[in-house]
This record gives C-alpha cells, structure tokens and sequence, in this order.
C-alpha cells in the first residue's frame, strides 16, 4: 500500500482584494516539485494576504 507525507506552506501574497503570487512564489514551488512535492490544493488560508498550498509526496520507507 502507498504512503504519502504532507507538507502545509504558507505563500506571503501581494495585493489586498485580489491576492497574487509571484514569480518567486512559482519558482519556490518548481524547487518543491524538484524535491517531489506535488500541489494537491491551495487556497485562501483566511489570515490576511496568505495563500496555503498542501502539498504531498509518496514515502519511501
């Protein structure tokens, strides 16, 4: 059976109304698919000018 671990990041927007990520935002999540993260969700985590992306990866054990 697979297993996966999860890691929660939270991405410091720019922007008040409309929140918007940038290209260091983008590269930090090419560097987490690298490393074999893969975004499953993101969304507004509610605290302000963040954006929460959850991430997984398959456990090698």
């Amino acid at each position: 059976m697979k297993k996966f671990e999860y890691k929660i990041v939270n991405f410091r927007t720019h922007g008040m109304v409309n929140l918007v990520l940038t290209k260091d935002h983008e590269k930090q999540m090419n560097q987490l698919g690298e490393d074999g993260w893969e975004l499953v969700d993101i969304n507004d985590a509610k605290t302000g000018r963040t954006i929460m992306g959850i991430f997984k990866r398959e456990k090698n054990d």
